[in-house]
Formats: structure tokens, sequence, C-alpha cells
């Protein structure tokens, strides 16, 4: 398994296949399969910093509160919930 994006040539189309070896989608330029895979990179991007930030939530709340990570997990997440 890659830990990369790539495109394949499949007749007039292009497609993106993710690193997990899914097809992400398919394209009738590579210009617009090259434009995906940077909107891809993005969202995992945001994806790894968004479960950095929640995991520290999770660590802080642990120490201030003196529980348990599945107790603070539970606490976060249901404060998540309901954040608008």
């Amino acid at each position: 398994m890659s830990n990369e994006y790539r495109i394949e040539s499949v007749g007039s189309q292009f497609i993106v296949i993710d690193p997990a070896g899914e097809i992400v989608n398919r394209y009738t330029t590579e210009d617009a399969a090259l434009q995906d895979i940077g909107r891809c990179k993005k969202e995992d991007a945001m994806y790894a910093a968004a479960k950095q930030l929640v995991d520290t939530a999770i660590k802080a709340h642990m120490q201030v509160f003196g529980v348990d990570r599945e107790t603070a997990r539970y606490w976060v997440s249901s404060a998540m919930e309901v954040v608008v």
C-alpha cells in the first residue's frame, strides 16, 4: 500500500486512487484529477488537525477532572454535538 494519492489512466479517463487503494473519482482530464488530489490532501490535513485537537481536549479534560479517557471522551464528544 502506498502512502500517496495516484492517478491511473484508463481509456480516456483519469482515475484518482487514494493511499488505501480505493478509487476516489474519475475525471475526463488529468488536470481535474490533479486538482482533486489537492482537495483530498487538504481534507486529509484538516482531519489530522481536528483529530489532534480532539485528542488534546480529551487529555486536558482527563487532567482537569481526574477522569479516565473513556469518560473524558464521552464529555468532549457530548459537547461537540451541541456546538453550533
